[in-house]
């Protein structure tokens, strides 16, 4: 969101089952988070993703492996 500007957040996946979230914003401090979500989180998410994949090929773009980005103006 807003380019350089915007949002950023990361996750990231440790061994243990533990998840950092991190969520950056450029005029304010970073917030970091520790969850420890449900076993099945990630199966949950992946078959999301699918269905969205699904349902609006055009725009969602993968833009490395395992990295979606939406982009609603990309033409069909």
């Amino acid at each position: 969101m807003g380019g350089d500007r915007g949002l950023g957040l990361t996750l990231h996946m440790h061994e243990n089952g533990w998840l950092s979230v991190t969520v950056e914003d450029p005029d304010r401090p970073t917030t970091f988070l520790g969850i420890r979500p449900e076993e099945n989180w990630v199966h949950k998410h992946q078959e999301d993703l699918q269905r969205v994949r699904q349902t609006w090929p055009s725009e969602v773009i993968e833009t490395a492996p395992g990295a979606y980005q939406w982009c609603p103006h990309r033409k069909r």
